[in-house]
């Protein structure tokens, strides 16, 4: 049985519909089991617990949030090599085409590859 773990933050709502779509969708997988967490609810252990993470943030000035980046750098430092082998996914939401959501993306997936 895959575990994921379907982490966001978001600031307007829309980061948080495209969370419940992706948790949605996962789920539909048989065998799967889904934890959706918004990142001020997350810890370590929800991280530890899956075996696949897809990471959400909004676009704040072509980046992820704060809330997201001091999660990986604060909750998570204790445990970085814990990390490595998940498969993981990223999304985010911007004000508009061109709004810095790739940038966003990618800062995203730096934090499963280091």
């Amino acid at each position: 049985m895959g575990k994921v773990l379907v982490l966001y933050d978001s600031a307007s709502g829309n980061t948080k519909k495209m969370a419940a779509l992706v948790a949605e969708g996962a789920g539909k997988i048989p065998a799967v089991e889904v934890r959706l967490r918004k990142i001020d609810e997350a810890t370590a252990d929800d991280v530890l617990w899956c075996d696949g993470l897809a990471l959400g943030s909004p676009t704040n000035m072509g980046v992820l949030s704060w809330k997201m980046k001091r999660f990986w750098d604060e909750t998570m430092a204790p445990h970085w090599m814990k990390v490595d082998g998940k498969i993981g996914c990223a999304f985010s939401s911007s004000g508009g085409w061109g709004g810095g959501a790739e940038l966003a993306c990618q800062s995203l997936l730096t934090v499963l590859i280091n």
